[in-house]
C-alpha cells in the first residue's frame, strides 16, 4: 500500500514537472529596453518638411509575449524616451508603437503600428531594442 502511494506521487510529480514548460512572459529575470524618438514634420507626408527629433516622451510601448496575439503589457516612456519591460523569460517577444501614418492624406490621420521583434536568449539577459521613430505634425 506505501509503495503505491510512493508510486502515485513520483508519477505525479514527474508529469507535474514536465508539464511546466517556461513560456516568455513574466517571471524571469531578464529585460528589454529602448527609446523613442519623434520626427515632427510640417507636412506629415514631406519628409523635406522635418522640423526636428525629439525624444517621445508618454508613448505607449506594447509588448507581446511569445505567439500570443494580443497585448499582454504596456509602459509609457520617460521624459527621454525610454522604456523598459523587466523581469521577463527567455523567449521571443514583440515590442510595438502607434505612430501618425506619414503615407497618407487623409484628415485626421490614421494610426499605424512599428514593429520590432526581440529575443531573450539568456534568462539575466538586458536585451536593447532598436530605437523606434514615429512621426507627427510640428
Amino acid at each position: 500500500m506505501k509503495t503505491m502511494h510512493y508510486l502515485t506521487t513520483l508519477i505525479f510529480t514527474t508529469i507535474t514537472l514536465i508539464s511546466c514548460v517556461k513560456t516568455p512572459g513574466e517571471g524571469g529575470s531578464a529585460s528589454i529596453e529602448g527609446s523613442v524618438s519623434l520626427i515632427r514634420r510640417v507636412q506629415i507626408n514631406n519628409p523635406a518638411s522635418t522640423v526636428d527629433t525629439i525624444p517621445a516622451s508618454d508613448v505607449e510601448v506594447h509588448i507581446i509575449y511569445g505567439n500570443h496575439t494580443s497585448p499582454d503589457d504596456k509602459v509609457d516612456t520617460n521624459p527621454d524616451g525610454e522604456f523598459a519591460f523587466n523581469w521577463l523569460r527567455t523567449g521571443n517577444y514583440t515590442l510595438y508603437v502607434y505612430s501618425e501614418d506619414t503615407s497618407s492624406t487623409a484628415s485626421p490621420l490614421p494610426k499605424i503600428a512599428f514593429y520590432f521583434e526581440v529575443e531573450i536568449e539568456d534568462r539575466d539577459d538586458v536585451v536593447t531594442s532598436a530605437p523606434f521613430l514615429i512621426y507627427d505634425e510640428y
